[in-house]
């Protein structure tokens, strides 16, 4: 241990900036990051915490299927935070084609301090479990 200790103080020029670094990167993280839910534990959230699916794909894509209680804005940030504003108390899910778009989404609404969990692997991830989708 004392070795140890020697290094670090010897070698301060690296570990300061490494340190540095660390915390920028966990903070960037922290904020990138939304709550992931698996497609199982969205329903839990919907039918048992009366959540708000937001839907964030395009008309196109909209029109192949969609979850049933799926409110639709398309890939609009501010017709999803209006969405948004509307609730107060409710969880809300954000869900796109894959996930990709939903996990950026849910960055910009984080940077803003509004929290959303997004689906992994959006409705591709849905259809893969063979969940019902409605047209």
């Amino acid at each position: 241990m004392p070795y140890f200790v020697q290094f670090l103080i010897d070698n301060w020029f690296i570990v300061i900036p490494l340190i540095v670094s660390i915390s920028v990167f966990l903070r960037i993280e922290n904020v990138r990051k939304a709550s992931i839910l698996d497609p199982q534990q969205v329903i839990l959230y919907l039918n048992r915490k009366d959540a708000l699916l937001i839907d964030i794909r395009n008309n196109k894509e909209y029109s192949e299927g969609k979850i049933s209680q799926a409110k639709h804005v398309g890939p609009d940030i501010e017709l999803c935070k209006k969405e948004i504003n509307k609730i107060s108390d409710k969880p809300i899910i954000i869900v796109c084609q894959n996930g990709n778009y939903s996990s950026r989404m849910a960055a910009d609404l984080k940077k803003e301090n509004i929290s959303v969990f997004i689906m992994k692997g959006g409705i591709n991830s849905w259809r893969n479990e063979n969940l019902p989708l409605i047209s």
